[in-house]
């Protein structure tokens, strides 16, 4: 039996348990931030407090965090560096987990410390995708519970998509590739949140229209987000969703607020991430679903 309640079918449903991971100390000022897919330069001290606050703030909400295990498993401490953003590390199915295979060396370690994660907690494993394979967790988005939805360009591969497809069709559920090439942005989730059945926000100054055109033939209202400053550069699309409609977004972000209040949303929560953003992330990269429901 799991000793954390594990599985999904959508992006909207009740959030009940997450995985998170808290750097130490060795993630703090790497001199080099490009290379390690930073902006700039994070404050260790800081980013423990930010994700304090987002720990007590799940927890608020009723959601299980589970934390990744820092015990190195390897000589190689890049893993260090953008573990943080668990999102990427895994999607999760009904029956259990399909792992990642990160497109950038500088992670390729991340996805085993997920795994032993998931593991110790007796949460099934379905796939590790491999071989020529590259596949990011955010690339994939449950559309409804028998439709999932892979962005394919950037950060995923088509070898990826089809082992994805492969696996989800033994579950009896779809899975279609939709194009996922945007600069401003690297995943499918940077530029689309589901936030209820029928509601979806998208950045549509950026997307693929065939994204829009196809959530419009599923029957969603397309809230349109501008590409304003709050979006650009603080990662105001970059929300969770922790109930139909109810979301946890970032702080200092009125007009996107604006928007998504008018949209019917409310806000569950609001937090500030200055060292989340450092690393070219946001709220929802940080946070890998486990369940829903």
């Amino acid at each position: 039996m799991a000793l954390v309640d594990f599985g999904l079918h959508s992006e909207y449903e009740r959030l009940t348990s997450v995985l998170l991971y808290k750097p130490g100390p060795g993630i703090g000022n790497y001199p080099a931030s490009s290379a390690i897919q930073h902006l700039r330069p994070i404050d260790q001290a800081a980013l423990s407090l930010e994700f304090d606050a987002v720990i007590k703030t799940y927890g608020n909400l009723g959601i299980k965090v589970l934390q990744i295990d820092p015990a190195p498993l390897s000589d190689d401490r890049y893993y260090q560096y953008n573990l943080m953003y668990c999102r990427d590390l895994l999607f999760m199915t009904q029956k259990g987990a399909i792992l990642a295979n990160m497109a950038n060396r500088v992670r390729k370690e991340e996805v085993l410390y997920a795994e032993r994660a998931l593991k110790s907690n007796n949460i099934p494993i379905l796939h590790v995708v491999s071989a020529e394979g590259s596949f990011e967790g955010a690339d994939a988005l449950w559309v409804h519970d028998k439709l999932v939805a892979v962005g394919v360009g950037n950060r995923t591969n088509r070898q990826a998509y089809e082992q994805i497809k492969d696996i989800l069709r033994q579950a009896d559920v779809e899975c279609v590739a939709l194009p996922s090439y945007q600069t401003n942005t690297q995943h499918l989730l940077g530029t689309v949140q589901i936030v209820d059945r029928d509601l979806a926000l998208v950045r549509h100054e950026i997307i693929d229209n065939t994204v829009i055109r196809f959530l419009e033939d599923h029957h969603f209202t397309v809230v349109k987000i501008p590409e304003n400053p709050e979006v650009r550069t603080r990662q105001a699309m970059n929300i969770v969703t922790v109930a139909p409609r109810t979301i946890v977004m970032t702080a200092g972000c009125p007009e996107t607020r604006s928007i998504y209040i008018a949209a019917g949303l409310t806000i569950g929560a609001e937090l500030e991430i200055t060292q989340l953003l450092n690393g070219a992330g946001g709220l929802a990269c940080a946070t890998g679903i486990i369940s829903r429901g």
